[in-house]
């Protein structure tokens, strides 16, 4: 768990997490949908059963985080999905859905702040490592461009 966390509010997380891990189905289903809704955004042809996969992944990647705190996991997988392709409107929505299983889970006030925070902070950690892969994606596609065209430019020039 996050040490710089109150033990209170680590208390609520796990126990937000015991919750949402007993509706686990029902999440991969709901980001699922929402990896569907967007899939033509996506940058690479991702196959319907890998959709799948990822919710899955990422159900239980936002579980351990809210168990743990570690951002450093959430960051990785941000990065990963940018170079598998998935798009920036699916990354989104997909974040956004985990966001809002803080609402469907049955907390009171101060609870709901807590898991806020902590679903924020897994979203901002996601979104970051998301942002550096694509970054990472693009330098890597313009270097294959130049690539290709230095040697549309040396051919021409041979000939």
């Amino acid at each position: 768990m996050n040490p710089e966390l109150p033990s209170k509010e680590k208390e609520i997380l796990n126990q937000m997490a015991g919750q949402l891990t007993s509706r686990k189905t029902a999440m991969v289903s709901e980001i699922h949908q929402t990896l569907r809704a967007t899939d033509m955004y996506n940058r690479l042809l991702i196959s319907p059963r890998r959709l799948e996969e990822i919710a899955q992944e990422e159900v239980k990647t936002f579980l351990h985080f809210l168990e743990t705190g570690g951002e450093e996991e959430a960051r990785q997988r941000g990065a990963r999905r940018a170079s598998e392709g998935l798009g920036e409107r699916s990354a989104l929505a997909m974040t956004e859905a985990l966001r809002g299983t803080c609402w469907m889970a049955n907390l009171d006030r101060e609870a709901l702040r807590v898991a806020l925070k902590a679903s924020g902070r897994y979203v901002n950690a996601f979104l970051e490592g998301y942002m550096s892969g694509r970054e990472e994606e693009i330098l890597k596609e313009q270097e294959r461009t130049r690539h290709a065209l230095q040697r549309v430019l040396e051919k021409q020039a041979h000939s």
